[in-house]
């Protein structure tokens, strides 16, 4: 009797143990599951701060979203040219001009196959030093102070301009928050790292490449593509109501895109000369 008691004890004890072990594990997996979940909510907030200006608030998930990466193709055969534009800057702001060509230099000869996205922002990189960028005015508030990268929203603001030539599908544009020069206003397209992108698809039905330069004061984008996709009769009008700058397109008779502006003046004490960009 005694062996049988001991049996049942034995099989009583080794029940309890693999029940508490069942719990044990059922515990630890309910605590990973709430943990990835945490994650997941923390890693997609939209009101995470850049750490460039922690004033700054931006929508975390539509500024870091990734498009496959858009390779140089200098060698390709591109013959025909869609649309150019130029605009100008002063040499004599060294900074200023370095900061142009840095960014001239990654975006010259850059093939956006059909039906790609063209991001400023994941093209040219992050505004940094050790990327070769230097101070020169920026847009900050309602003034223009001197900050890293001085210069950059030329460069998107001639790509914008070339790319509504080209009538490409413009997905992403903003206006400077105070009036600039380089460009009429409601023309320009302003950027900022991981706040501010300027994108456009390729939707002309073929393979397109931008040649960019920045030379003697002109900076130029020409659109090249491999077939003839130049739009039939475009027109690009910017019209003023009030204090809003609209611009609209129009290809063949049909309005196909618009974007509204407005500026602020900057203060009184600002020089004509300090009149450049945010970046």
């Amino acid at each position: 009797m005694k062996k049988i008691l001991s049996v049942i004890a034995v099989v009583v004890l080794l029940c309890a143990i693999l029940t508490s072990c069942t719990d044990v594990a059922e515990t630890s997996a309910t605590e990973e599951g709430t943990t990835k979940a945490k994650t997941t909510t923390t890693t997609t907030t939209t009101t995470m701060r850049t750490t460039e200006d922690l004033e700054t608030t931006f929508a975390e998930v539509a500024t870091n979203h990734i498009y496959p990466a858009l390779e140089k193709d200098p060698d390709g055969d591109y013959p025909y040219e869609i649309s150019s534009y130029t605009t100008y800057y002063l040499t004599s702001n060294e900074t200023r001009t370095q900061n142009i060509q840095n960014a001239v230099s990654r975006l010259d000869q850059l093939c956006i196959p059909d039906g790609a996205t063209f991001s400023f922002n994941q093209t040219v990189g992050k505004r940094t030093v050790l990327a070769g960028y230097e101070e020169a005015k920026i847009v900050q508030g309602d003034e223009f102070v001197d900050g890293l990268g001085g210069g950059i929203c030329q460069v998107s603001s001639t790509i914008f301009q070339a790319a509504l030539r080209a009538n490409l599908d413009i997905t992403m544009r903003a206006c400077h928050s105070l009036e600039i020069s380089y460009v009429p206003l409601g023309a320009d397209a302003t950027v900022q790292w991981n706040s501010q992108d300027f994108r456009f698809v390729n939707d002309s039905g073929c393979d397109i490449r931008l040649d960019v330069s920045a030379y003697d004061g002109n900076l130029v984008c020409t659109v090249f593509a491999k077939e003839d996709i130049t739009p039939k009769d475009l027109k690009i009008d910017i019209t003023k109501s009030g204090e809003v700058y609209t611009l609209t397109r129009t290809v063949d008779g049909v309005e196909n895109y618009y974007t509204d502006s407005k500026y602020q003046k900057p203060k009184p004490t600002t020089t004509a000369a300090d009149s450049t960009t945010k970046q």
